[in-house]
C-alpha cells in the first residue's frame, strides 16, 4: 500500500477551530461522495507542534500546520484513477481553496513500514515526525542514516521504548511527483515521517527526548535539515475507510 501525506495550513483569517471543523465535516463529506480507487483517507488534527530544531535559528523556514492528510491507495493504479476522476479535479481539489493556503503545502507519495515495538497496543495520542534531508545526501543514505539513528536512539532511552505503542516509518517516493502537484503550485518535499502512538501526554517527554537525539545524530552526520524539519501532536480522524 501506498499513501499520499500533506501538511496542511489554514488559509489566512480562518481559525484553527473552524479548519479543523470544515475539513471534517464539510470537505470529507465531499470526498465520501466518489471515493474512486482511495482505500482510506485520515485527517490528523494537530493540537500541538514544535518547528524546525532548538539550537537552530534558521527554524522559521518552517511555518505551522493545522492538520495532516493521509490518502491511502492499493497500488500506483488506484492512486491514478482517484486523481484523474472528475469528481477529484473539479469538487474535492478545488474545495481546497475553502480552508487551505495552497501557497506553500507540503505534500508527497511515500511506502510504509512498520516498526516492532517493545510494547504494542491503540494508543490514542499521535505523534507525526517529519524529516527534511539535506540537499547533498543521497535518499538511500539518508535512510540508511535515518534507521541507525533510530535504533540507537531507542536503544539509549528505555522510557521511551516502553511508551511507544506503535512506531511508522514512511518514506518518500520520487515517482509521486507529478502526483502531488494537484495540492498546489509550490510544493514542499519532506523525505521521512515517524508516525508514533502513545498512551497519555505524560509520555511525551519521553517522545521529546527520542525526537531531541534523533535530530542530533542525524544533523551531526549532515543527512538531516532541521530547519526543514517539525512534528505535531495529533488526534486521528478516520474519514473513510474502505479496506
Amino acid at each position: 500500500m501506498i499513501k499520499i501525506v500533506a501538511a496542511v495550513r489554514r488559509k489566512p483569517g480562518m481559525t484553527h477551530s473552524e479548519f479543523l471543523d470544515y475539513i471534517q465535516h464539510q470537505h470529507g463529506k465531499i470526498a465520501r461522495e466518489n471515493p474512486a480507487g482511495l482505500s482510506r483517507y485520515v485527517q490528523n488534527h494537530v493540537f500541538d507542534s514544535a518547528y524546525g530544531d532548538d539550537a537552530d535559528p534558521g527554524y522559521t523556514q518552517t511555518f505551522h500546520r493545522d492538520s495532516v492528510t493521509e490518502l491511502f491507495f492499493d497500488d500506483a493504479a488506484q492512486m491514478i484513477r482517484n486523481m484523474s476522476n472528475p469528481h477529484t479535479q473539479q469538487k474535492t481539489g478545488p474545495d481546497a481553496l475553502n480552508f487551505a493556503d495552497i501557497s506553500k503545502q507540503a505534500a508527497q507519495l511515500m511506502d510504509e513500514s512498520e516498526l516492532v515495538v517493545q510494547n504494542p497496543g491503540a494508543g490514542p495520542l499521535k505523534v507525526m515526525l517529519f524529516l527534511k534531508k539535506t540537499p547533498a545526501v543521497t535518499l538511500e543514505s539518508f535512510f540508511l542514516a535515518w534507521n541507525q539513528a533510530h535504533d540507537a536512539v531507542a536503544e539509549e532511552l528505555p522510557s521511551f521504548r516502553q511508551s511507544v505503542r506503535r512506531q511508522i516509518h514512511s518514506r518518500y517516493l520520487p515517482e509521486g511527483d507529478k502526483i502531488t502537484s494537484y495540492f498546489g503550485p509550490d510544493i514542499e518535499v519532506l523525505h521521512g515521517l515517524s508516525s508514533l502512538w502513545f498512551e497519555s501526554e505524560t509520555d511525551f517527554p519521553g517522545f521529546r527526548a527520542y525526537q531531541r537525539s534523533l535530530f542530533q545524530r542525524l544533523a551531526q552526520e549532515d543527512v538531516l535539515d532541521p530547519s526543514g524539519s517539525f512534528f505535531v501532536y495529533a488526534e486521528e480522524v478516520m474519514i473513510m475507510d474502505q479496506q
